[in-house]
């Protein structure tokens, strides 16, 4: 199952994403920031940008830690034992709660985006 090493990979890599993001100096991760023209980004002040995103990023990284956890220990043990069948609802219902859970944290960056990150 080299899917599952792959998945921690990505998790790691939203991690290390999430603590540059947190420490301010990664303004240049965040898309929407970077689309600005000069003069645009000059309004905001980046240690707030990449401290707003990096609080988004760690939302998704603990919706995708929680998924590959499951994943890790939950369905992939049943795909091995052949019990995958006992746990379809199951797989269905946080699936769909991890989806619901991402939605909301897109919806909640989307609204807020930079408000609050104006320089003084």
């Amino acid at each position: 199952m080299w899917f599952i090493w792959f998945m921690w990979a990505i998790l790691t890599l939203a991690i290390i994403a999430t603590v540059i993001l947190l420490t301010g100096k990664g303004s240049m991760l965040v898309s929407g920031f970077n689309t600005k023209s000069p003069e645009e980004r000059a309004k905001y002040d980046k240690k707030k940008v990449s401290r707003r995103a990096g609080l988004f990023m760690v939302l998704v990284a603990i919706g995708l830690l929680v998924l590959t956890s499951y994943i890790h220990f939950r369905a992939i043990p049943a795909i091995r034992n052949n019990t995958i069948s006992d746990y379809g609802t199951e797989i269905t219902i946080v699936a769909l709660c991890i989806c619901a859970y991402v939605i909301v944290i897109c919806i909640l960056a989307a609204t807020r985006g930079f408000k609050g990150t104006e320089k003084d």
